[in-house]
């Protein structure tokens, strides 16, 4: 369910719907929906989704610009 109160962290993919497919941004650890904050959101993202073996092309959001299909930063 998604709280239009609060403005959790949202990513999208290129080479997967991008800007019409969302995918919530995830604690590794506890597994929880992360709130959005666009450099801690974007730090995390490189991470999780970038390394020597992988680049993903991805776009971050918060809850009111990804309900709209608005990644306000990307990697691109």
């Amino acid at each position: 369910m998604i709280d239009l109160d609060k403005e959790m962290a949202w990513v999208t993919f290129l080479d997967n719907g991008w800007e019409t497919k969302w995918f919530p941004v995830l604690c590794p650890i506890t597994r929880r929906h992360l709130e959005f904050d666009s450099e801690t959101t974007m730090d995390h993202c490189r991470i999780i989704f970038n390394n020597d073996d992988n680049w993903v092309s991805f776009g971050i959001a918060p809850t009111s610009q990804m309900v709209i299909r608005n990644s306000v930063r990307d990697n691109l």
